[in-house]
């Protein structure tokens, strides 16, 4: 597991974050599919990051001599329809999207081996963000024209006519 400070985690989540995007949460997770053998090498780490907008995920993959990050997705919180983590033993976060399609999979570290200080908490806070945003979502009614407003064209300012100066008295 690819261990990340908290100086990384910041400088990537306000290198990716849009303007008035704001952070919230980050965890990490693992995942290696069963016919790797444990190689190191087959195994995803991602850095799983909430904003008040999207999730981002950053996959990151150990090498022979340097570790990278291969490859960054972005799901905005209106395309995620599930979010659940769960399990007894080992925890498991599963996220997916809108046709019910597992897009991530990620299997939390155990307790000692944990790549980020206090990645359960971050991890339930990154559900709890999802299902405040989807709370949101739900509650606001949709978006549709505003109402007339009662304009008067008699003190609208005609094109090209300086403004007029009116006295004090």
């Amino acid at each position: 597991m690819i261990k990340y400070s908290d100086v990384y985690v910041q400088t990537i989540a306000r290198g990716l974050c849009q303007p008035g995007e704001q952070f919230v949460a980050a965890g990490a997770g693992s995942y290696q599919s069963f016919w790797t053998f444990n190689i190191p090498w087959f195994r995803h780490d991602y850095l799983l990051i909430a904003t008040s907008e999207r999730l981002i995920v950053a996959d990151h993959r150990r090498g022979l001599i340097f570790d990278r990050m291969d490859q960054i997705q972005s799901f905005p919180w209106s395309q995620v329809s599930n979010m659940k983590l769960g399990g007894v033993f080992t925890k498991k976060l599963t996220v997916k999207d809108q046709t019910n399609r597992a897009v991530l999979s990620v299997k939390l570290p155990k307790m000692l081996m944990n790549p980020l200080k206090g990645n359960a908490q971050s991890m339930k806070q990154v559900v709890s963000t999802w299902e405040q945003r989807r709370a949101l979502g739900a509650g606001q009614p949709a978006a549709g024209s505003l109402p007339p407003a009662s304009y008067n064209p008699q003190f609208a300012p005609a094109l090209g006519a300086a403004p007029q100066q009116q006295p004090f008295n």
